[in-house]
């Protein structure tokens, strides 16, 4: 492709005499790194199209030869029949559609910049990237949770320091390393949001003067927020940096996942066997079978953290506003995003595929890991747990130097040790018992591991849904048939499916752009789909509710919101007493919230309580609202079981964060419900 006259291979050589020498040609040009954003960059010109016709711009006639040749473009790039040229990807799709269209393309660029205009098309990525590594989270969560299920009752010696330390079930283990991507799922969906924020509009670094429809053009982009200063719009890669940021932290959860795993695929573990389809041999030694896949998961960790640290100290030291430093934040995300990929597809097929090997995991139950258990036994009978803890350390040391077990010891020498050490006492002694002494959340006791694996099987798709055991209820608090519940005038209420997400959001958008309710991925409303209600009207979503498990005893009513056309038809009173059912079937005997809306909480039985006996679970949504210094939200709080707010405040403390309680006077907020 030639340049014509009119439109330049640098889009900038106005200004300038002459184009780039060579050498500074090459170090500028980004086309062959940036060029994996040409189908962000069709999507920002079939949105920014329609914004320069509002403004004027673009007559219609125009606006549709544009977007006629974004579709022949697309078409001709995934068929692999355009070539594109030029120093990024941005004047390349330019040249291109400008050879297609003419005069529409050249009018393009007027009121942008590529400064605004490449943070946009990262940030698209962006939100891409992270919605594809939650689902790779948990798939890899899935296939952790369902070797817990396979492990049943299976004990194993956990190890401090790879010294046998105690007695766990081997789903327990299992559950550990879901507990930490667990979180990498929520770190993900931080940086989704950090992403989710229209920096169009700031033009280079001041703005732009064209009159139009942010909002609308948000909304076709698929963001959810506004970016409020042209200097920090465009220089902003905060984004990519958490992106990144919280594919370190996995990578830290997966290498330590892969080391475990090596190392009880080894011989001198042999608590698993290394699956054929995921191990390699040796080329010198035939009897190898070695764990690659896990090795180099491993080993890919390394690349994952380098690649955040690569930017960070890019973006170290640059003053305000866009740099061309900044160009170097793609090269990062990209091979971030590609190492996921890659690895997020293998892992759960390799975890999926190891067979275990029962009889090598009992050997590792040796009277060993039963020495708390003793001391525990003295501290019971009265003897100080330090003076327990050093006369069982002397049995011990008494046992090794006899090379026996504690217990085969002549009980007149273990006697000597302590008038406690008696033939019965050990003899009382098993890795059941142990086990069964550590049935409370967090232990590693059968019925804590069975709550903590009914959790993720739930939250996972992998058991049963948290489905109310009777019907939603009717605003008068009376049963309603089963189904689908009439609210007369043509509103129905019913349980969310998974085609409604897309309406919830739309429900959702404008108190969103208010700021008063947080912004949530599309990926996470779907994955948290069943924990809503909907009220529906001439098969439209009107209006929506969740209610979000927390712990045994609490749950909160979250993401309420009524279509503003809607309001005063009391749907949102009807969505709460809903939930409430919903909560009383799951047995729970509390249901909180936070909200500006007071005496509508009030009005469906709710006091207003201290923010400090919330439990901590609450406040993750917190790190992601940019109110979370200033937080203008009342805690409120409804008990189904007399007295279970109190209580929690009294026993409750370890869940509590020391967050201010502001005075709900100031500032009404923006009204949800009436």
């Amino acid at each position: 492709m030639s340049a014509s006259d009119d439109q330049p291979a640098e889009v900038w050589r106005g200004r300038l005499a002459s184009g780039l020498d060579p050498r500074a040609q090459a170090l500028n040009d980004s086309l062959a790194v940036d060029r994996r954003l040409w189908p962000e960059e069709l999507a920002l010109t079939r949105a920014y199209g329609p914004a320069l016709h509002e403004a004027g711009v673009l007559t219609a006639p125009e606006l549709a030869s544009l977007l006629s040749a974004c579709d022949d473009l697309e078409a001709d790039l995934v068929a692999g029949q355009a070539e594109l040229e030029g120093e990024d990807v941005h004047s390349a799709i330019e040249a291109e559609l400008t050879r297609r269209c003419g005069d529409p393309a050249r009018k393009l660029h007027t009121g942008r910049s590529r400064n605004d205009q490449v943070s946009t098309l990262l940030r698209l990525r962006v939100i891409q990237l992270c919605d594809e590594a939650v689902e790779g989270v948990r798939e890899l969560e899935r296939a952790l949770v369902m070797q817990a299920r396979a492990a049943g009752d299976q004990a194993v010696a956990a190890y401090t320091h790879l010294q046998p330390a105690q007695p766990v079930l081997l789903a327990h283990w299992w559950l550990a390393h879901v507990a930490a991507f667990e979180r990498d799922e929520e770190r993900f969906k931080s940086a989704s949001q950090c992403a989710d924020q229209l920096p169009l509009g700031a033009g280079a670094v001041a703005g732009t003067p064209l009159n139009y429809d942010r909002v609308a053009l948000a909304t076709r982009l698929g963001f959810s927020r506004l970016a409020d200063n042209s200097l920090d719009a465009v220089g902003d890669r905060d984004f990519a940096l958490e992106y990144l940021s919280a594919a370190a932290a996995l990578a830290v959860h997966v290498s330590r996942l892969a080391e475990d795993l090596v190392l009880w695929c080894s011989p001198a573990f042999g608590w698993f066997g290394a699956p054929d389809g995921f191990s390699t041999g040796s080329s010198l030694l035939p009897q190898k079978r070695n764990p690659d896949l896990f090795e180099l998961a491993r080993g890919k960790s390394g690349r994952l953290i380098a690649n955040a640290q690569r930017l960070a100290i890019v973006l170290k030291g640059l003053p305000s506003a866009y740099q061309k430093d900044l160009q170097e934040d793609k090269e990062a995300v990209f091979d971030t995003g590609d190492t996921l990929a890659t690895l997020l597809a293998a892992l759960p097929a390799a975890v999926t595929a190891l067979r275990p090997r029962p009889e090598r995991m009992d050997a590792t139950l040796t009277p060993d890991l039963l020495a708390v258990e003793l001391a525990d036994a003295l501290v019971a009978e009265g003897v100080p747990f330090r003076e327990a803890h050093a006369a069982v350390g002397r049995l011990w040391a008494a046992a090794e130097r006899a090379g026996v077990a504690p217990a085969a010891l002549p009980e007149a020498g273990r006697l000597a040790l302590s008038p406690h050490f008696t033939s019965a006492r050990l003899a009382g002694l098993s890795v059941e018992a142990a086990l069964a002494r550590r049935n409370r959340l967090p232990g590693a006791g059968p019925r804590s591991v069975a709550q903590q694996l009914a959790r993720h099987e739930a939250r996972l798709g992998l058991g049963p849904a948290l489905e109310p055991a009777h019907p939603v209820v009717e605003a008068s608090g009376g049963p309603a048939p089963p189904g689908v519940q009439s609210l007369g005038d043509g509103t129905t209420l019913r349980r969310a499916r998974l085609t409604d997400v897309p309406a919830i959001a739309g429900v959702m958008a404008e108190y969103v752009m208010q700021g008063v309710l947080l912004p949530r991925p599309v990926s996470e409303l779907y994955q948290c789909v069943r924990e809503f209600v909907v009220a529906e009207r001439a098969g439209e979503v009107v209006a929506c509710a969740a209610l979000r498990v927390l712990w045994d005893d609490v749950a909160e009513v979250r993401t309420l919101a009524v279509r503003p056309d809607h309001h005063g038809r009391g749907l949102g009173g009807v969505l709460v007493q809903s939930l409430i059912a919903d909560a009383r079937s799951l047995g729970l005997p509390r249901v909180i919230a936070l909200t500006r809306e007071v005496p509508f909480f009030e009005r469906c039985g709710f006091v207003v309580v201290l923010r400090e006996s919330l439990p901590r679970k609450v406040w993750t949504d917190c790190v992601r609202c940019p109110k979370r210094h200033a937080c203008d939200e009342v805690a409120v709080a409804l008990d189904l079981v007399p007295g279970a707010t109190a209580a929690a405040e009294a026993a409750g403390r370890e869940f509590t964060l020391s967050l201010p309680q502001l005075d709900q006077k100031r500032g009404a907020g923006l009204p949800i419900v009436s």
